[in-house]
């Protein structure tokens, strides 16, 4: 796809767009609907055949596979600002988890999502008496305030957060351990406790959930709040100078402001940064002829079993993810490696659940590389948006590495890119 040449003096053309946004994923598409929805001329251009980023869904053979093991935290408060959850035909998860108890997973949950679950609670023995006590005090706090810790100053490691709110190791190993190390991808609970209090706020105050067509309705819904012709897909960009966009064969587009929302690595390549650190997550579907239990509830694996954190039966969740008659499994975890671990997982699947895997049909698998920007002890919530004149940035690595995060960005970036102008 070609651009009308910018002229030799510099100058935009009428054909050239007032506001420029690279990057169709979620943090884009937030920028271009916001100025789109201040009245002003906006081209979103994106490299990829589809609008989504990491945000993406495959259909195959009658089953729904996103991108890496992704949910919805319906209690994201920005979420109100960019979509219509009813229209997304949202399937929530039990609010509530699935925990290793010794030999076997207990489904532990709020009792408005589950009688049982609630009731397994108290039976549970991962959680003792005093860890009991500390969840249900953890809870009324979070409802309240969805700050644990105030201040950057005062940030820490997760770790840290929960050893002195006086929780049990065993409950630390079992329970928050896989639960965070799944949302942050850490190996470990070394991620920012500020951030984890944000998360785990938003999983108090509202289930988990998917769309019934997978993760990828949520940026298309938003794609079409944009006019017919504002969003040009596979459109590779170079290289930025100035107030001009070089794309690959030659071409260049000129705008009076540019806002550039790729993933972190582009970003740092087109503006000149150095690439921040990042983080991958390796996930693997699974079809069965029938689930290992009913649960709605993300299970949570503890690190010493292997290589998986989470586990979600999909079908039991949203049964529009897999075709009649058939299950569907998802397991992942955060990596350092290119390959998923499929030999681990799987011998740590049939630990689990004994001969019931055998059956197992291993559908599709893959590495999700740079799914999130690293969020150390320290990080601000909010990074510096402009880079120079006339160029802006936008992602959730200038926010928090969350849906949340890049709808933020998205939005207080356009609101920056108003006020230049």
């Amino acid at each position: 796809m070609t651009a009308a040449p910018v002229p030799s003096n510099g100058a935009r053309t009428e054909s050239d767009p007032e506001y420029l946004v690279v990057g169709a994923g979620l943090a884009g598409l937030a920028t271009a609907v916001s100025l789109h929805k201040a009245g002003k001329e906006v081209l979103l251009i994106d490299r990829d055949d589809s609008v989504g980023g990491r945000v993406r869904t495959d259909f195959e053979a009658g089953f729904t596979f996103d991108r890496g093991f992704q949910v919805l935290l319906t209690a994201y408060p920005e979420l109100q600002r960019h979509l219509d959850l009813g229209a997304l035909s949202l399937r929530p998860f039990i609010r509530g988890a699935n925990v290793w108890d010794t030999d076997r997973f207990v489904e532990v949950s709020d009792p408005r999502s589950s009688l049982r679950g609630a009731a397994n609670a108290l039976r549970t023995t991962t959680l003792t008496t005093g860890d009991r006590f500390r969840f249900l005090k953890l809870v009324v706090r979070l409802q309240r305030s969805k700050h644990l810790v105030e201040t950057r100053a005062d940030d820490c490691s997760t770790g840290e957060l929960l050893e002195r709110l006086g929780f049990s190791q065993r409950s630390i190993t079992t329970l928050w351990e896989p639960l965070l190390s799944g949302i942050q991808l850490t190996s470990s609970l070394e991620g920012s406790a500020r951030l984890a209090s944000l998360i785990l706020s938003c999983l108090v105050r509202g289930p988990a959930a998917v769309p019934s067509e997978g993760m990828q309705a949520i940026p298309r819904q938003m794609a079409s709040n944009l006019p017919q012709g504002a969003i040009r897909l596979r459109t590779e960009v170079e290289g930025i100078h100035n107030s001009h966009v070089l794309l690959a064969g030659g071409d260049k587009l000129s705008a009076r402001q540019i806002v550039v929302a790729t993933e972190q690595k582009t970003a740092a390549r087109l503006v000149g940064h150095k690439a921040p650190i990042t983080r991958s997550q390796w996930h693997a579907y699974f079809a069965a002829d029938e689930p290992p239990n009913d649960s709605r509830a993300i299970h949570l694996m503890p690190a010493q079993q292997g290589p998986c954190r989470n586990m979600a039966i999909m079908s039991n969740v949203a049964p529009a993810y897999a075709p009649l008659g058939k299950a569907l499994i998802v397991v992942a975890g955060p990596t350092s490696h290119r390959e998923p671990p499929i030999a681990d997982a799987q011998q740590q699947l049939q630990n689990v659940f004994g001969k019931r895997t055998q059956g197992w049909e291993l559908l599709k698998a893959g590495v999700v590389a740079e799914a999130q920007p690293v969020f150390a002890p320290g990080s601000p919530l909010t990074k510096k948006l402009h880079e120079q004149k006339g160029i802006l940035v936008a992602g959730d690595h200038r926010t928090t590495p969350s849906i949340q995060g890049a709808l933020v960005s998205g939005r207080i970036t356009a609101e920056a890119a108003l006020r230049e102008c």
